[in-house]
């Protein structure tokens, strides 16, 4: 059975600011309203649900808080320079230099920040956070930049 949550709809939203380095358009800073759409997979458990959708949305709710207006930077890609001056970070690629305080930074392990690597990480980490019910199997995470534009990463947790 599969049960599913509309970001969208239900508030499970953040806004951020990124760069891609490798594609030229992209490597401008720029920001996206995103909307985080969760799907569970997994057998009825205690009363039978799969889930209780509260607990999952406060499960989305904490990762989401984390990087909710803020500039995301990747801490595993390898396409540009982040060093730490201070109180600021210190960003270089293709020529450009960023100073933006730590205060509005959130770092993420990720090679870059784009949709398909961002629904991964919220795959993975909500995964993390539902390990714990042996009735789940999968967990889906969707992240869209726009009604109409996303990407989805599947974690299988059995």
């Amino acid at each position: 059975m599969k049960i599913s949550i509309d970001g969208w709809e239900t508030g499970l939203r953040f806004v951020a600011g990124h760069f891609l380095p490798s594609i030229e358009k992209c490597s401008r800073l720029h920001g996206h309203n995103y909307a985080l759409s969760i799907m569970v997979e997994g057998e009825p458990g205690v009363g039978g649900i799969v889930v209780d959708f509260i607990e999952l949305k406060r499960l989305a709710h904490t990762l989401i808080e984390r990087i909710d207006h803020r500039m995301l930077l990747p801490t595993a890609g390898k396409s540009m320079k982040i060093t730490i001056e201070g109180e600021q970070y210190i960003i270089s690629f293709n020529g450009k230099r960023y100073v933006i305080p730590q205060s509005d930074v959130a770092t993420m392990p990720l090679e870059n920040i784009s949709a398909e690597e961002l629904s991964r990480y919220f795959a993975q980490e909500l995964a993390r956070g539902l390990r714990a019910f042996s009735n789940i199997s999968a967990v889906t995470a969707t992240i869209s930049e726009g009604k109409g534009q996303e990407a989805s990463w599947e974690e299988r947790l059995r």
